[in-house]
């Protein structure tokens, strides 16, 4: 089993991203903070995030394993849920999600309160500030 933990952190509307991914299997942890090119608001770095999630685990060929994708984001949770976003900026991050899921075996995604997040959130917050800080 594997636990999959993706926060996105963004400044402003159209600002600095990073991502934040922590994945938990047999007890152990890795660790991935990475600063994004684009500039994008929170939601579309909330997306970024799991789709980096996703395609890291396709890498590592885990997709026949049980994993449980926990997001703080209710955006990208509902999304995902419904196959549907009202807003024309995360349709196609949507659609790319909708297209890498099927690959998984038993995917499950889950909307978690920001306080239980805290792994993912620490890590795209460093990348977002090591950003921050080569870009002044």
């Amino acid at each position: 089993m594997i636990k999959l933990f993706v926060d996105g952190a963004a400044i402003g509307r159209q600002g600095y991203a990073a991502i934040g991914i922590l994945i938990v299997e047999d007890g152990v942890q890795e660790q991935i903070g990475l600063p994004l090119e684009d500039r994008m608001d929170n939601h579309r770095a909330e997306f970024e995030a799991l789709l980096y999630g996703l395609r890291h685990l396709k890498a590592k060929n885990k997709q026949g394993q049980l994993v449980f994708c926990y997001t703080d984001s209710k955006l990208v949770a509902e999304s995902i849920r419904k196959k549907y976003t009202k807003k024309a900026e995360h349709k196609l991050l949507l659609e790319e999600a909708l297209r890498e899921l099927p690959a998984f075996t038993n995917f499950y995604l889950e909307w978690i309160p920001e306080k239980e997040n805290k792994g993912a959130d620490n890590l795209a917050k460093k990348a977002l500030y090591q950003l921050t800080r080569k870009n002044k």
